[in-house]
């Protein structure tokens, strides 16, 4: 699951079907000197390094002032927008080697950020919360409750289903400071074995983290039978997904899948994911 090199992750913002494909693929394009990228799906819980933004577009603009975009996670724009703003801007259409030009720069910007919080001791940017804030909610309680009730919400153990135990002794250590336990499974019946005997092991099911390329296994239809085993508090499940994996969102939601994370997983995003899930400060 880990690697030495992981590529930057980028959120495409405000752009249509058509067009998150062709600028896939022109990231995939990068010149092997510099930067790798890939896309980030829109169902990752992966946070972005870089945000790629449709400047026409004024939601989409909306949407990157909440990101909080700034030296950490810099964004560039495609397209010119209608007002000043202060990010970098490639006007349309666009020359791919401008595009890789600009976000290379982005790239080494985060880079210099980076080092300056580290030299300071102080920590990167805040996650974003798991749903949308509101200033004005007129939200029904009830639905809040039925969020509650999703799982994730607390500590508990981190089940691995995985060929091997390998990478769920990885996760183990990762989460030893939090005192959180990692247990691993090889298949549909184990991992049903150790969520039934986790809360006598251990603590019951807080986290799933299952690999959706093991042979035999319908993923989704294990994620529901682990919610369902879970009771009043089913666990989170996230799916660990290779550049092939298609993805069925509608199965996904039926399922109460909580998101997918990109493999490799490098450790700064594994611990965020599962502390943010566990509401670990």
């Amino acid at each position: 699951m880990s690697a030495d090199k992981f590529p930057f992750a980028v959120r495409l913002i405000g752009f249509s079907e058509e067009q998150a494909e062709a600028l896939a693929a022109a990231l995939k394009r990068a010149p092997a000197h510099g930067p790798a990228y890939f896309c980030l799906s829109g169902y990752s819980l992966q946070e972005p390094d870089l945000l790629l933004v449709n400047g026409r577009d004024l939601k989409a603009l909306a949407a990157l002032a909440a990101l909080s975009p700034g030296d950490v996670r810099p964004a560039l724009l495609l397209g010119a927008p209608e007002m000043d703003l202060p990010y970098p801007c490639l006007g349309l259409p666009y020359e791919e080697e401008s595009l890789h030009a600009e976000l290379a720069r982005l790239v080494e910007r985060r880079a210099d950020a980076m080092a300056r919080l580290a030299g300071t001791g102080q920590p990167p940017l805040p996650e974003r919360r798991r749903s949308e804030r509101l200033d004005f909610d007129l939200t029904d309680p009830g639905e809040y409750a039925a969020m509650r009730s999703k799982g994730g919400g607390g500590r508990g153990a981190v089940l691995v289903v995985d060929r091997s135990a390998r990478f769920s002794q990885h996760v183990a250590r990762q989460l030893r400071p939090y005192c959180v336990h990692a247990l691993w499974a090889s298949d549909e019946a184990s991992a049903l074995a150790a969520g039934a005997d986790a809360p006598q092991m251990v603590a019951p099911l807080a986290v799933v983290l299952l690999n959706t390329s093991l042979p035999g296994i319908d993923p989704y239809a294990l994620c529901a039978a682990l919610r369902t085993q879970g009771g009043e508090r089913p666990p989170a499940v996230v799916f660990l997904v290779g550049r092939g994996f298609i993805y069925d969102a509608a199965r996904a939601r039926e399922a109460g899948v909580e998101g997918l994370l990109d493999k490799p997983v490098s450790d700064a995003t594994l611990r965020a994911t599962i502390k943010k899930l566990m509401c670990i400060a």
